[in-house]
């Protein structure tokens, strides 16, 4: 059950545990004054399992610029207009990308 936040014009705020399907408080408990319901900045949030850390996507961010590398090295060849040491290159890099893929799977 959460704990909302209300603000009584007459007391001040005060923290009431109330369920969701609960309607708001229209009085305060103490002084049977008006209140608000606040929306309250300390809300506690736990996030479970894999992707929200800062880590869990680094070695995925790892494997993509040693792939990118290896193009980078297709395109030098390319431009050196060296056909065998492309051809060469291609192949090798088109196998780190299957094995890359088969990984991830």
């Amino acid at each position: 059950m959460p704990i909302y936040e209300y603000k009584c014009f007459q007391c001040g705020t005060f923290e009431k545990l109330q369920k969701i399907s609960e309607s708001p408080l229209s009085q305060c408990p103490t002084c049977s004054s008006q209140v608000e319901r606040v929306i309250s900045k300390n809300i506690g949030v736990v996030f479970k399992g894999s992707g929200f850390y800062t880590t869990d996507n680094n070695s995925i961010k790892d494997e993509a610029r040693r792939l990118n590398r290896e193009r980078q090295k297709d395109n030098e060849a390319i431009l050196d207009k060296d056909v065998s040491s492309y051809a060469k290159q291609a192949d090798s890099t088109s196998a780190k990308l299957a094995e890359a893929k088969n990984i991830r799977m």
